[in-house]
Order: structure tokens, then sequence, then C-alpha cells
């Protein structure tokens, strides 16, 4: 069997008919069919119903294309691994939040892969806190890089894993400035408030409710006007003046500087969260997740 006709398949798959695929496979046509009847051959299985007008897969075909593809990806992952090894190279995939990836994580690399001892390939898998999470779990990460509260620590999930906390991470509630240099969203009785927010089923969400969005909600008049758990997305739009939010301090040092935007008090708690950095158990290159925790705890200590 070869990995080409799993990419065959997949393509043919992706463009609906055998004219097609053999043009993305770059081959003729009556090619591009024999190598597909060379896979059904080696599975011992049917895949296409050339009966069918348009083109079908068969049920059992349909069934696995999923993993199909999973195979396809973790074969070529697998051969990235192995070119990088034979080069002297090992290769970490780091999972990350959004935020971090823009404010701490450019810092973080550049310290570790400057290291001339450092031997590093790195690939980021940058996602939602709770995401990135499932992929360091399922063995999918190497290293993890999240905010998490220092009395509800994932190592509390992760036993086996290793952790080193990198600092902390303050969610300060702001807003932009009016034309008289005051916030333009800030509690006021009688008025609605408007917030911009992060979904509940998120951990954003459930940590600003559970510190401070719950105690909000039960004395103030609140407009929720936009939720998403992007946080680039939210600053934008508080820059933009449709509500105030709360926001990583170090994703809006500029403008809390610039004077763009501006703290609030007015019982709006800030929320402190650890960041936390994690290495798998079961990464595949053992030493290097050593130089990178090494390097790093000296800087730490």
């Amino acid at each position: 069997m070869k990995l080409s006709w799993i990419e065959d398949l997949l393509a043919l798959v992706d463009a609906g008919t055998f004219s097609r695929a053999a043009v993305l496979r770059n081959v003729t046509q009556p090619a591009f069919s024999r190598r597909i009847q060379l896979l059904e051959a080696w599975l011992d299985a049917e895949l296409i119903d050339r009966r069918s007008q348009p083109m079908r897969l068969t049920a059992v075909a349909e069934h696995h294309i999923p993993e199909f593809r999973a195979l396809l990806h973790d074969l070529n992952q697998l051969r990235t691994r192995i070119q990088s090894e034979n080069n002297g190279m090992a290769r970490v995939i780091l999972a990350t939040q959004h935020s971090l990836t823009m404010t701490r994580l450019p810092a973080l690399l550049k310290l570790i892969t400057q290291n001339p001892a450092a031997q590093l390939e790195f690939k980021v898998r940058s996602e939602n806190r709770d995401e990135c999470v499932t992929l360091f779990m399922r063995d999918q990460a190497d290293l993890l890089l999240c905010m998490e509260e220092s009395d509800e620590l994932l190592l509390n999930l992760m036993p086996d894993a290793g952790r080193m906390c990198l600092g902390t991470e303050t969610l300060m509630p702001v807003s932009a400035l009016a034309a008289d240099g005051k916030p333009m969203h800030r509690p006021r009785a009688g008025e609605s408030l408007k917030l911009l927010a992060y979904p509940l089923d998120s951990f954003l969400g459930r940590i600003m409710y559970k510190h401070s969005l719950g105690a909000l909600l039960r004395r103030q008049r609140v407009e929720i006007v936009h939720e998403s758990v992007f946080l680039a997305g939210v600053k934008e739009m508080v820059m933009a003046g449709l509500g105030m939010a709360w926001l990583p301090e170090s994703l809006i040092q500029r403008e809390l500087l610039a004077g763009s935007l501006a703290a609030l008090d007015d019982g709006l708690e800030s929320v402190s969260l650890e960041l936390g950095l994690y290495r798998n158990a079961r990464a595949p290159y053992p030493p290097a997740i050593d130089r990178i925790w090494n390097l790093l705890g000296s800087t730490q200590a």
C-alpha cells in the first residue's frame, strides 16, 4: 500500500468526481482510476459505487474516511518528526490560548530558540483554552501554556504532567474614553451597562462569572452586547466604544499607557490568574523538553 493511494482517495472525496480529482493529483483520469482500484485491491473492499450517478462512496468507505484522514495526518507528522530528528532537530508541539499567542508566546519562543543548544522546531497550536487542554490530555501536544486559577490547577487533573509557573496575568475591567476623557462605559445607578462578555461555557466566561460578573449582575442592570472567546476581537470592540470588558493587562498595556483605554474601578474587581506551563510525560522527545524546562527554570529562579 502506498501513501499516495490514500491521498488519491481523499482527493476524490473532496473533488467529487474522478475527472476533477485526476486534475488535482496531476495525472490522467485512467491512471487515477487504476490507483483507486489498487487501493481497493489492497483493502479487498469496494470503496466506490461505480453503478451510481453521480459517483458515490460505498457505505464502508464513507464510514472510514475520517480514519483515512487521521492516518494520513499521523503519517505525515511521523515523517516530519523523523526528518527533523535525522537532522539533529527535535519537533515540539505547544498548545496555547489565542490571547497568549499574541502576548506571552513570542518572547517565550525567542528565549528558547535563541539558545544555541536548543536544536528545536516548534509547532504552535493556538486554540481556545478548553481545546488546548484537550489536545494536551490526548497527547497531541508536548507542552501546554495556559491561564489558570491558583486554587484550581490543571495539575490536579493531570498528576503525571510537570508544571512550571511562568508568572501571572491580570484581567482588568476597561473601557474606551469619551470626548470628556472619562470612561464611556461604567456602572451608573439607574442605567444599563453595556458589556462585552465571554460565553459562560468557556474558561474565561466561567472565571469572570465566578469572580466579578456574578456580583455585577446582582447589583447592576447589564446589557451584554456581544459574546466571544476571541480576546483580540473583544479588545477591538472595546476600542470602538461598544462596551466595557475584562481584558488581559498584557494585551492592553500600550492602550492603557496611551490613554485610549482606561481601567475601571467602581467596585469592578480585577482577576489574577497564573500562567501555567505543562510538560507531557509522554512527549516523544524527552531530552528536548528537559532542555526547555531547564532553560525556563533558570529564568524563573
